[in-house]
Formats: structure tokens, C-alpha cells, sequence
């Protein structure tokens, strides 16, 4: 019910009262006749509803039809659902009206450092022993000139607008509840002018256990507060879940270094600005040069991870605004830290019911007491939620019985016993119980879904990936199966699609699933994601043999596909894909430790090439090491396959800067492989036209330019002048001999010569490629060629000439490798040169 409405055609309310009814309803009463005799029209809500029920639509129509709010602070305030829904409401659009002085708190009874969301406290207005009628005078006042300045209600405000992801935006929100002051305090935090350490800019940092909410608070943060950032969103995810395991701050540099090579990619950084050297520099430029603040997230850093390392892991620049999350605690480094605990009883209990709402008082009872057995654990309480939604539910009554005294099971324990190192004391039974009866809850398929994704990383994983681990476990039902078994398990809670527009609607799942392999399907575009701890509890319900056949399937299907990209070119496609290679072969902390074998080591040199392909040295390198080591240990490794993975080491080491790495690895390699095949032997050719490339890097030109015309006469006699094998050693040669001169004038010289061996060069790749087709590797070393031709006549000064050949290369590479391939980008950047150099 509501003590005044204005009818159809009046003007809006001027001021919306938001009180707490055991708290302030005589002084909002008073307040009401106060301000309508000062002229201003009000509403005043007479609350009749219980503490469980959501806002009421004519109360909601009622504050977005009003410019402002008066909230009546006191003691009892915070226990009011229904005052903080209000609040929360109009401080959302406020903020998006461009000014939250619409919201202007009346205190009594409170310390001001003790109103939450604290953002209430900007424009407070003591009551001080005043009476109604003297506040009503100050009030009008700052009604009447917040009118005139800007006379829009609270529900003119704009949606709030999609910031900018880079690389791409973090899943999460579709079971989003609560939160609210959380969600201010990250704002204040972010807008605070205390410094945190040396860093110019705030860092806050959200803590909690695991399935607490935290990369969600931070994603709903991220985009309900767009305008803080407008300089767009930077993530870097980071894998430090697991607190049982201690991660060596290496593999969080690695992992960072990763992420941020993910960023530079999409910002369009260059071949050369991705390499390691080069990239923070080259990121602090680019992110300086927005000109506008933006939002640096680093999520799931590990909980052992050194406070004194935590500033690598900040924003660079002085615009951006740090935000983190961890499951461990930060006392130092950071401006702020929000400590997450359970959802407030109210928002639990709205999570809990919003499948099914109780349809009785005892039913709600029952749910309430089923909230508090969870504490308020957002994960455990999505779960429950899931278990309201399958046939056999009795009610809320039943359900709570059920998990508050569960069955006394062997794998109840197990699992108890492995999450008690998860989740603090008290969380882990209930928790369990509840896991446990979801996934015994699911379909068959939706089983098949989640032990799949259970034995991968904590990574989004490809919705084909999944169906073909499914499928090579001996479990038929194709694409259809994949589709039926992940709407069932995202509905349940224990599953996620990343896509932001299957959030709301999987209906048509199934036919985008078959239609998967169509010509125009970008296959890895669709993506699902399973919640660390979810996945982690399910490896242990799942009996080691079931874990097996699945692992296994999942090596082979990685394999498959990413052996289908080394002739055509599609490793974008499998990109995301990748991350899930070190999961399945062991080598990822937290995962079951699987041995390598002559499967596990075909995967590793298929995702090495891959990540090389893809520009990313240094997770190539990071697949090759264990790979060179595990061949090295394996009896029956014979000597070519060591050699070669040598020799993918080393040019991993090359790719990602290290060249004296690489050298030592090539000179080592070469003689070895001469005395296995022989001086002319292709195989031992080719490793010395690597080490001649890694003798180029390292600034020795004339050793480079004449091992490579050994390697390319030995070759040309050999396998003929024709062979791409040849062809490459003619365009490395003419790279090398473009760097030798120790005088302007031999430098001249050599660049023509280079200029003449390059021409000849790209005539017989284009006759290669014309009968290979657009996009096989001789069109790539006819473009490769081309690249080699334009810097060499853009050292002679030919910049017209220069520009031509880099465009024809940049557009090549554009449609054979894709547009943020680094290759790519360097082109595009050589063709920038050659235009400024010619303007």
C-alpha cells in the first residue's frame, strides 16, 4: 500500500522516503507531511510485505517515477531488505544519470563511517535533533536545485552501456545475486586517492573461498559501472584456484606473460611488440595513449602468490584501476580489500527459490533454514536451486532434510574429505552433500558434459572439444547429445555458456551443435565453462577408470584437431582449445598427474607448433621443455624423435627471444643429426638453416650468410632448385645476405643482391603456390618472400616499391593466417612505415 501516488498526467514524485518500519516509521511519517506542506510531491511506501518478497512493481514504478531518494538511516536500516533493494536501485541510476546527489541519506542513531554502502555518506544530511519541519526546508532546497539542474527521475536512466573487453569478457552474472554494497565498495575503493604502495593508481583486491562469488562480483562490477572505465576492461586470468597447491611465481609470470600477450594480440600490437622483450613497454604505451581510465582485472591469483611480487601484476599505467581476486589475503600492496562472506539471508534465499518460489509459510521456513545449512554460499545455494527444478522434488522441507542429514556414503566422505581443504570448516558437508546429489540429479548426458569438462583445465572449453571427448569415450549421440547434456547441467547451476547471448536462451542449442561443422561454423566460437571447484569435485566422483577413458579420449581428440591446422592454416581456430594440453598430459598443477607417453608427447609437439604458429613462444617453449625432458627419460624415444623435439625446443627458445638458448641446442643437435644421416641429408640441412637463422639473430651476419649458402647450394644440387625445402633456404639466404656490409657501400651492394635473390625466389614460390592453392605453404613462403624483398628495398630507399610488396603481403597473410596473427600485424606495420615514409 502506499500513502500517495500521483495520478494519471501529474508531475513526478520529487522525493521517494525509503525507511526501515521498526526503525523510523513515525519520523518518515512526520517527514512526509513536512515536505508536502513545503510543496514538494512525495511518495512514502507503507511497507506490508514480508522480509522474503521481492520489491513490489507499484513501488518500483513509484521510485523510477522519482528524482530523488531520502533514506532514513538508522540502526535498524541495514536489517531491511526492501531498504536496501531501494537504495541500491536508485544508487544504480543515479550513477548512470551522471550524479548520485540524487540519493541523499538522513542520518540518526549511525556513525557516518558506519553507512553502507558508503556512497550514502557523500551527501549525508544529519538529523541532529531537528525537527521534520526544519529538514524539510534544507531538503526542498537541494530537491528544487537538483531539478533545475537536471529535472530526469530515475528512470530516465540509461542502460548501462557494454564496455569494451580485452581480450575478451569475463563470464559470469547469469545467477548473479546480491551484492549490492559489494559492488560500491569496489567502486569507492577504485575512486580512492590513497595510493596503494608505489603504484599510481588504486588496487583493490576481493577475497573469499572458493564459489563465493568473486569473479562474478567482479564481472557485474565491470559491467554496471562502464563509466568509471570507459578505457574498456583488461583481464588476465590467472589459475590459482586450488589452495593445495603452491605455485612457484615463475608459473604465475608465465601465466601473466600469457595473458598479456592475449591483450597485445588484440589491441593489434605487432609481431615484434609481442615478443617478451618488448611487450611491457609496448603495452604501457598503448594503454597510456587511451587518455581514458580503465579496469585491470586479475583473476583467481593464486593464495600463495608473494605479496612483494604484486605490483608486477598491476596495471602499468597511472589511468588504470586495479581489481583482484584470490582465495588468499593480500595485508599489503593494495588500497582496499572486500572480503567476501555468504549472501545476506534475503538474497540467498532469492537465489535459493528462483525456480521454484515457496508456496507456503512453512515451505519458506524450510528454504530459509536451507540458506543458512549453505551459509549463504552463492555456488552451493546455485546448486540447490538446480535440485528444485528435477522431477522427484518434494518441497523445501524435504531438500533440507536431505542434505542436512545425508546418507552416510563412501564417496560423501571422499568427497567431505576433499573439499575440507577447499572450503572452510562447517561449508565443506553441506556443500558436498548438496554436489553430490546434483550430479547424481543430472541426465546421463549431463553427467557426460561435466566428467568431460572435469578432466580439462579451468578454462572455458569448446563446445565441439567437448563432443569429441564424449564421443571417443564410446558414448554415442553426437553434437544433439553435447547440446541436451549442457542446457541440463547449466540449469542445474553446474555449467555456464560463455556467450552472453545463449545466457537466457538455449533452445536453439541443439541445431547450432549439428550444425557444427558447416562450412561457415567458427568450430571453437561456442564455449561453456565449469566453476574450478565443480570441476575439481567431479573428477572425485568419478572412479579412476572413468576419469581415464575420458582423459585419453580428450589426448586424442586435442591431437586430431590440432594436427588437421598444420597444413591448413586454422590454429586460430583451436586457439582456445590449447590451454587444456597441459591438463590432459599431466602437467597442470591441481589436475590428476598423468604419465607421458608416445601420446601425451605427439599432443605436446602438436600444441608446441601450434603456439608457435600462433605467435605465443613462450607457452610454446612451455609445452617443449617437458617434452624434451620426458623423450630424454623414455627408453624407447629413439634418437631422430629426441633430435627433432631438440630442435622444436630450440626454436621455441628462438621464437620467444632466447637465442642463445636456441644456439646451444642447434650447435648440439647438428653434428648428431650428420652423423645419424649425413652431411646431405635433408634433415640435417634444415637444422643448420635454423641455426644460420638464430647466428643472424645474435648479430653474426657473415657466419649466418654463409652457412645458409652451403645449406641452399647443398639443397639446390640435392633436392632441386624447385623443392620448398630449397626455396626456404634461398629466402633466408637473401634475408642474411641483406645484412652484411661493414661499409655503406657493400651494404648497398648485398641489399641489391638480396633484392635479385629474393625476386628469383618469389617467382618460383608463386609457380608453387599456384598449383597448391591460396592458402597452402608455398602461397605463405611466396608472401614470406615478398616480406624479405620489401625491407630490403626499403633499405635501399625504394619506398614506393617497398609499400607495394608489403601491402601484397599483408593482405595475403590477412586471409591465409587471420587478422591479430602477429605476422599479420607486422606486416601492416611495415606497410605503415613505408607510407610515412613516402608522406
Amino acid at each position: 500500500m502506499t500513502t500517495s501516488s500521483p495520478d494519471a498526467g501529474e508531475p513526478p514524485y520529487d522525493v521517494f522516503i525509503c525507511y526501515a518500519w521498526d526503525d523510523s516509521k513515525q519520523f518518515a511519517d512526520e517527514l512526509h507531511q513536512a515536505l508536502t506542506e513545503v510543496g514538494l510531491n512525495v511518495f512514502q511506501d507503507e511497507p506490508s510485505m514480508d522480509d522474503w518478497d521481492e520489491m513490489a512493481p507499484e513501488i518500483r514504478t513509484a521510485l523510477l517515477s522519482s528524482r530523488t531518494l531520502l533514506p532514513l538511516v538508522g540502526p535498524g536500516f541495514p536489517r531491511s531488505p526492501h531498504c536496501r533493494q531501494e537504495v541500491h536501485l536508485a544508487l544504480d541510476c543515479a550513477f548512470r544519470l551522471g550524479h548520485t546527489a540524487r540519493v541523499m541519506a538522513v542520518s540518526s542513531g549511525v556513525r557516518p563511517d558506519d553507512i553502507r554502502p558508503s556512497e550514502l555518506g557523500r551527501y549525508r544530511i544529519p538529523r541532529q535533533g531537528r525537527s521534520a519541519r526544519e529538514l524539510a526546508v534544507g531538503i526542498a532546497e537541494r530537491v528544487r536545485a537538483l531539478a533545475a539542474e537536471d529535472d530526469r527521475t530515475f528512470g530516465d536512466a540509461p542502460l548501462p552501456s557494454s564496455p569494451d573487453w580485452f581480450p575478451e569478457h569475463l563470464p559470469g552474472g547469469r545467477h548473479f545475486h546480491g551484492r549490492h554494497a559489494e559492488l560500491w565498495e569496489i567502486h569507492e575503493g577504485l575512486r580512492a586517492k590513497d595510493k596503494a604502495r608505489d603504484k599510481g593508481h588504486p588496487v583493490v583486491s576481493v577475497t573469499g573461498v572458493g564459489g563465493q562469488g568473486k569473479t562474478a562480483l567482479c564481472a557485474q562490477y565491470a559491467r554496471l559501472f562502464a563509466l568509471d572505465h570507459p578505457g574498456g576492461v583488461f583481464l588476465v586470468r590467472l589459475s590459482g584456484s586450488d589452495r593445495r597447491v603452491r605455485a612457484a611465481p615463475d608459473t604465475v609470470r608465465a601465466q601473466f606473460a600469457e595473458g598479456l600477450r592475449a591483450i597485445g594480440r588484440r589491441l593489434g600490437l605487432t609481431a615484434d611488440e609481442l615478443g617478451s622483450d618488448r611487450l611491457p613497454g609496448a603495452l604501457r604505451t598503448r594503454l597510456t595513449n587511451l587518455a581514458h581510465p580503465y579496469l585491470w582485472i586479475v583473476d583467481d591469483i593464486p593464495s600463495s602468490f608473494d605479496v612483494e611480487l604484486l605490483p608486477e601484476l598491476c596495471a602499468p599505467t597511472g589511468n588504470g584501476r586495479t581489481l583482484l581476486t584470490t582465495r588468499g589475503r593480500f595485508t599489503k600492496g593494495v588500497s582496499a580489500e572486500i572480503a567476501l562472506g555468504g549472501l545476506d539471508p534475503h538474497d540467498g534465499l532469492t537465489l535459493l527459490t528462483g525456480h521454484r518460489p515457496p508456496t507456503a509459510r512453512p515451505e519458506t521456513r524450510a528454504a530459509r533454514l536451507l540458506t543458512g545449512l549453505l551459509h549463504g554460499h552463492p555456488l552451493g545455494l546455485g546448486l540447490a536451486a538446480g535440485l528444485t527444478t528435477q522431477d522427484g522434488f518434494e518441497g523445501y522441507a524435504e531438500l533440507y532434510q536431505q542434505l542436512a542429514t545425508p546418507d552416510p556414503e563412501d564417496d560423501l566422505l571422499e568427497l567431505v574429505q576433499y573439499l575440507s581443504a577447499e572450503l572452510p570448516a562447517g561449508y565443506a558437508r553441506p556443500f558436498a552433500a548438496t554436489m553430490l546429489r546434483s550430479f547424481r540429479g543430472l541426465t546421463d548426458a549431463g553427467r557426460d558434459v561435466l566428467s568431460a569438462a572435469g578432466v580439462l583445465a579451468a578454462e572455458p572449453v569448446p563446445l565441439t572439444l567437448l563432443g569429441e571427448i564424449i564421443a571417443g569415450a564410446g558414448t554415442p549421440g553426437g553434437p544433439a547429445r553435447v547440446a541436451d547434456g549442457l542446457a541440463h547441467a547449466v540449469r542445474h547451476g553446474l555449467a555456464e555458456l560463455t556467450e552472453p547471448t545463449d545466457l537466457t536462451d538455449l533452445t536453439d542449442l541443439t541445431e547450432r551443435a549439428e550444425q557444427a561443422d558447416g562450412p561457415d561454423n567458427k568450430p571453437d566460437s561456442r564455449a561453456c565453462t565449469v566453476h574450478p571447484l565443480v570441476a575439481r569435485a567431479t573428477r572425485v566422483l568419478n572412479p579412476p577408470p572413468t576419469r581415464r577413458r575420458l582423459r585419453d579420449a580428450a589426448v586424442v581428440a586435442l591431437t586430431q584437431a590440432l594436427s588437421a591446422t598444420r597444413h591448413s592454416f586454422s590454429h586460430h581456430a583451436v586457439a582456445r582449445s590449447l590451454p587444456h594440453v597441459r591438463a590432459v598430459t599431466g602437467l597442470l598443477a591441481g589436475t590428476d598427474q598423468w604419465g607421458i607417453g608416445a601420446d601425451e608427447r605427439c599432443l605436446l609437439d602438436e600444441a608446441g607448433r601450434a603456439y608457435e604458429q600462433l605467435g605465443n613462444g613462450e607457452a610454446s617453449l612451455r609445452l617443449y621443455v617437458p617434452l624434451a625432458e620426458a623423450c630424454e627419460q623414455a627408453p624407447e624415444c629413439d634418437e631422430y624423435t629426441r633430435l627433432v623435439v631438440r630442435l622444436h625446443l630450440a626454436s621455441a627458445h628462438f621464437r620467444y627471444g632466447q637465442f642463445s638458448a636456441a644456439r646451444s641446442l642447434q650447435e648440439d643437435v647438428v653434428p648428431r643429426l650428420r652423423a645419424l644421416f649425413g652431411p646431405a641429408a635433408r634433415e640435417t640441412l634444415t637444422a643448420q638453416d635454423n641455426l644460420a637463422n638464430t647466428l643472424g639473430a645474435l648479430g653474426e651476419h657473415e657466419a649466418s650468410r654463409l652457412l645458409h649458402t652451403e645449406v641452399y647450394r647443398a639443397l639446390r644440387d640435392g633436392t632441386g632448385p624447385t623443392d620448398a625445402d630449397t626455396l626456404r633456404a634461398l629466402g633466408n639466404l637473401a634475408i642474411a645476405v641483406g645484412r652484411c656490409g661493414d661499409t655503406d657501400a657493400r651494404r648497398r651492394r648485398m641489399r641489391l643482391t638480396a633484392v635479385r635473390y629474393a625476386r628469383g625466389a618469389h617467382v618460383l614460390w608463386r609457380r608453387a603456390a599456384k598449383a597448391r592453392g591460396p592458402e597452402s605453404w608455398e602461397a605463405l613462403g611466396a608472401l614470406d618472400i615478398m616480406n624479405t624483398l620489401g625491407k630490403n628495398l626499403l633499405a635501399l630507399g625504394r619506398k614506393d616499391e617497398a609499400r607495394d610488396a608489403f601491402r601484397t603481403v599483408w593482405e595475403g597473410r590477412r586471409a591465409v593466417l587471420g587478422e591479430h596473427h602477429p605476422d599479420t600485424l607486422d606486416a601492416w606495420e611495415n606497410t605503415i612505415t613505408a607510407e610515412e615514409g613516402l608522406s
